[in-house]
């Protein structure tokens, strides 16, 4: 209370010496000097004791905690704030920091920078995807780039309207004196290329009406076709007759002049050398179009057009990845891969997410054969509990022989036949036999296909192939006790039909034909086409494990990326993100423990950015002086 009442006499005296000294000149910014001037030593130490003991109470009352927390609270919310951080941190280290996320906001109506998904939904284009819209329009030439999830389908989907729209594609006008076998007079004057049957049905998918007849492969659009050419032998004299496939389209035999525009898709596996067919087959220059991923594999001969495109032509990077793609674990695993970070096998389990992506390794060390059975083991497993399905899913995998796809597509085939009890025939073609059964899925030159029948071919003329029987593996061996007297019954038949055509066939038809005539149903065009003879079948293959190259341009409900240390020299980074974009619902990964180590680390095509991997092609443009 004395404490109290020296500050309010102090005040007092204060406020007299004031007025007192109201007309003299005292400086305005020093009243605490008058102040401490008109009080005695002993009131200013208790005016100033006072005022300090008043600030620490003051003080007190706002610090003071309004409840007492344990130490156990303190340290489990530490833990939490930690736990919070790492995950951020573990989340914004899967994404490449180049990479912008971008949401999709619909606007309320269409207009010139917007575009319809797939789904019917609508889609604003970004800054550069809208660039290569406009480009097109323009009627120029020019290259899209850009990774997964970034958008160059609805890019190439508006470009190409744009183009259409402006008139600066036009209308396709093909003379009856020279009609091209796959594109039609009145549709626009753009055609969509790519390389692989595959990738074109993906293509054709996504397109308008009037453009679904444009979508073709680029061997179509020179219309290759076979042609017999007489090889003679110069030591002996002797003659062979060898069928290679030529373009019908060439210098001297031009595509339409009314073809304004080429759209080269998955132009990392247009070679250069199919590229200078097409021009020499072009009768004017034209509008070119190169869209494409430079982070998946080359062509497997012969370098990729697209590299030395980047050289020579406008380029639009796309690198904004949408919010909508990285939802999906696939899409984040394929940035993780291209952002060179490699993936220890410590960190499979956090990748995990059920039905969407698995990441599993080998247990041990194991040799080619042993991988190969039991790989086999593993799909004959999953294909009896519905978790692989060949209508829908795909099993890629690098290399064809060893732990290929060759004993893997035997073995595959042989489990589904004996499980549905299907007749297996063993159809001999020239030097080779192959084991097969209707139901089987196949490529027939690169076409998606299924064996609807199989019947013994009476031209034939060679050694005699064992009988059909459920029995029958796809590598020849038996095991039906009776098979041997059912043999001997049927091959006297056999000899009777063979003796009734022989009159009806010529000497050099009878040498190339194979033991059974193959009829396969088309899966796309739903064209059934018979194989009988030995080249035919000999280039026929089994279709439920494919190579990663082979995959370019596609993409299936589930895959299956098979990986195994004899593939290590194929494995760079490359292999592994055109293998994982290849899944579009669902990744299943079987691997060695160090494969995301080691395969992301190596790179086909060297740098990063898209400046680096220019300065690769350069420094090949330069080195073997052109393409």
């Amino acid at each position: 209370m004395a404490d109290i009442k020296a500050i309010i006499e102090a005040r007092k005296l204060q406020k007299a010496k004031e007025e007192a000294e109201a007309n003299k000149e005292v400086p305005k910014e020093e009243p605490q000097l008058a102040k401490h001037k008109a009080l005695s030593i002993k009131e200013r130490v208790r005016a100033n004791l006072a005022a300090k003991a008043l600030a620490n109470k003051q003080a007190e009352e706002k610090t003071k905690p309004e409840k007492e927390v344990s130490s156990k609270d303190r340290l489990a919310a530490a833990l939490a704030k930690y736990k919070e951080e790492k995950k951020l941190k573990e989340e914004k280290e899967e994404i490449p920091p180049q990479d912008k996320v971008l949401p999709i906001s619909p606007p309320e109506t269409l207009g010139a920078n917007t575009t319809t998904g797939m789904n019917g939904e609508v889609i604003t284009y970004n800054e550069r995807q809208e660039e290569f819209v406009t480009t097109l329009g323009k009627g120029k030439s020019c290259v899209l780039i850009g990774a997964a999830g970034t958008g160059k389908t609805t890019a190439t989907k508006g470009g190409l309207n744009n183009l259409i729209q402006s008139g600066v594609a036009g209308v396709l006008t093909i003379s009856e004196d020279a009609p091209h076998k796959h594109l039609t007079s009145g549709t626009p004057g753009a055609v969509i290329i790519s390389y692989t049957r595959r990738a074109v049905n993906n293509i054709r998918k996504v397109q308008s009406e009037d453009m679904k007849h444009n979508c073709i492969t680029s061997h179509k659009l020179l219309e290759y076709q076979p042609v017999d050419k007489t090889i003679i032998n110069e030591e002996t004299g002797e003659k062979r007759v060898s069928r290679v496939f030529e373009p019908a389209r060439n210098a001297s035999n031009k595509l339409p002049s009314s073809l304004k525009v080429i759209i080269v898709e998955e132009a990392s596996m247009l070679s250069v050398e199919l590229y200078k067919e097409i021009v020499l087959a072009l009768p004017k220059d034209i509008i070119w179009v190169f869209i494409g991923d430079l982070n998946q594999l080359p062509p497997v001969f012969g370098s990729a057009i697209l590299g030395y495109k980047l050289l020579e032509l406008p380029v639009i990077e796309l690198t904004e990845v949408y919010r909508q793609a990285l939802e999906s674990p696939i899409i984040r695993l394929a940035h993780r891969i291209l952002s060179g970070k490699p993936i220890p096998v410590k960190e499979f389990p956090k990748w995990k997410t059920e039905g969407k992506l698995t990441l599993h390794p080998w247990k041990k060390k194991l040799n080619a054969d042993n991988a190969c059975i039991i790989l086999m083991k593993f799909f004959a497993n999953a294909y009896d509990n519905d978790a692989y399905n060949p209508d829908e899913d795909m099993i890629l995998i690098p290399y064809n022989k060893g732990c290929g796809t060759i004993e893997l597509n035997k073995g595959i085939a042989n489990h589904i036949a004996r499980k549905h009890g299907r007749l297996t025939h063993e159809i001999v073609a020239g030097f080779n036999k192959h084991y097969l059964s209707v139901g089987d899925y196949v490529l027939v030159d690169r076409e998606d296909g299924e064996i609807i029948e199989i019947e013994r071919n009476h031209k034939y003329l060679g050694k005699m192939p064992q009988q059909p029987s459920r029995f029958l593996d796809y590598w020849g061996c038996n095991q039906d006790p009776e098979a041997a007297g059912l043999e001997d019954e049927e091959e006297e038949q056999d000899i009777d039909a063979m003796l009734d055509s022989l009159a009806d066939t010529d000497v050099e038809e009878r040498t190339t034909q194979c033991s059974h005539i193959i009829k396969v149903k088309l899966k796309d065009t739903e064209r059934t086409v018979e194989l009988k003879s030995a080249s035919e079948v000999n280039n026929l293959l089994l279709s439920y494990a494919m190579t990663v190259h082979k995959s370019q341009g596609s993409e299936w409900r589930k895959v299956f990326l098979c990986l195994h240390q004899t593939h290590a020299t194929m494995l760079q980074r490359e292999l592994l993100y055109t293998g994982v974009t290849r899944a579009r619902e669902e990744l299943y990964v079987i691997c060695e423990p160090d494969s995301f180590v080691k395969g992301i680390k190596s790179q086909k095509i060297k740098g990063d950015t898209l400046a680096e991997k220019a300065e690769f092609f350069k420094g090949k443009l330069e080195a073997n002086d052109g393409y």
